[in-house]
């Protein structure tokens, strides 16, 4: 067999080593063995990158340039500590986005904004007013005798009031910029970046107890006899919002496996608020002939006599932290699919309402606020 020979059939055995499961070397296992080991993502026509094929470093990994996430949340919130059960949550929803940019130098910016709508959990039960009309006897709504004005729903053709007492009612909305730097990787890959801001958050609560009461109403004449009914409904309204202004500092750490990257972050977070209450008392009265007739127009609607509004301020120094825990998967080249876990914890600081007839202490500005949940959302170069 002459060398032009043998150097062939060498060259054939080592290529079909390097390509079957003989395709092992000092530094690991060959990525041409399997083509779904090159990591193309599934994108058919992209080019093959360096890091498709090599096991690069954290620090080679770790993305530079802009970056944006997305995150739908569900969230439990606290109820207020004048109810005695704050220890009870309520779920609601909201939304939570992420943006900034890292340098080539390991120091960018990291924005971050969230709207957390609700909860709205209250008791209540729905009042029928005195010429109030349900339906008709053959069960007609469409009846044209029913009326639709003077507050009767003009599907249901009901004349009622919603009689309500809050439970747990609020709304919350945050904003953050902080400056950020990252360091070297540890020894196992992981990854910290440190960041240093400002939050501006808003916790707006809301108290209401209504209630409802009838009445008759004395002929002057005879002041043992009645010419008409009344009835009063009342509500109590008590606005509460924290204007809360804050420094904090951070952490971020971060550690990639295989196309998971597994991150956990916490800020700490102090600084003042600006609170602010609104009392309002809404009474609206209404007069009938004695006795109504049921679908019947009121004698007078509108008396809003009695209705008083009051304002109030006050100061807090609020403490607390957020803590997160994610993980995400790299579906596409540059966007990754995201899980994980949100607590938003105030300690003190938060003014929660109560109206003057709830029977609960309006003036405990000095409350906390637990906020865990649970977040799903889109990172795209994160």
């Amino acid at each position: 067999m002459s060398i032009l020979q043998r150097t062939i059939r060498l060259f054939v055995l080592g290529a079909a080593a390097m390509a079957g499961q003989l395709g092992f070397a000092d530094t690991g296992y060959h990525p041409f063995s399997e083509p779904v080991r090159f990591d193309p993502d599934w994108q058919l026509f992209a080019p093959i990158y360096l890091q498709d094929v090599e096991d690069m470093t954290a620090r080679q990994r770790a993305p530079h340039g802009l970056f944006l996430t997305y995150d739908r949340i569900y969230t439990g919130v606290s109820r207020p500590e004048n109810l005695d059960r704050s220890y009870v949550l309520d779920g609601t929803w909201g939304n939570r986005w992420d943006f900034g940019w890292m340098n080539d130098q390991d120091s960018g910016w990291y924005f971050s904004t969230q709207q957390i709508t609700g909860p709205n959990v209250y008791n209540g039960y729905t009042q029928l007013r005195l010429n109030g009309i349900t339906d008709d006897d053959d069960g007609d709504i469409t009846d044209p005798f029913l009326p639709v004005d003077f507050g009767n729903d003009p599907i249901t053709r009901q004349r009622t009031f919603a009689i309500l007492d809050s439970v747990n009612v609020g709304d919350y909305n945050n904003f953050e910029a902080n400056k950020t730097w990252r360091f070297e990787p540890y020894r196992y890959g992981g990854m910290t970046e440190w960041m240093i801001g400002l939050r501006y958050s808003m916790f707006e609560d809301l108290a209401r107890n209504d209630s409802y009461v009838t009445f008759p109403i004395p002929d002057p004449a005879d002041p043992t006899a009645t010419i008409g009914v009344g009835e009063t409904y009342v509500n109590h309204l008590v606005w509460s919002r924290n204007d809360m202004l804050l420094g904090q500092l951070g952490f971020r750490y971060f550690k990639y496996w295989n196309k998971w990257t597994m991150s956990t972050e916490f800020k700490a977070f102090a600084g003042h608020t600006f609170q602010s209450q609104d009392y309002t008392r809404i009474v609206q009265t209404a007069t009938y002939d004695d006795p109504p007739a049921i679908g019947d127009q009121p004698t007078f609607d509108g008396d809003f006599t009695g209705t008083t509004t009051v304002t109030r301020k006050n100061n807090a120094t609020p403490v607390g932290f957020d803590l997160r825990a994610e993980g995400s998967y790299r579906a596409f080249k540059y966007l990754d699919l995201r899980a994980g876990f949100q607590l938003i914890y105030f300690g003190q600081g938060i003014w929660r309402g109560a109206t003057p007839v709830s029977n609960n202490n309006p003036d405990d500005n000095n409350q906390q606020l637990v906020m865990p949940g649970v977040t799903f959302g889109l990172a795209v170069n994160r």
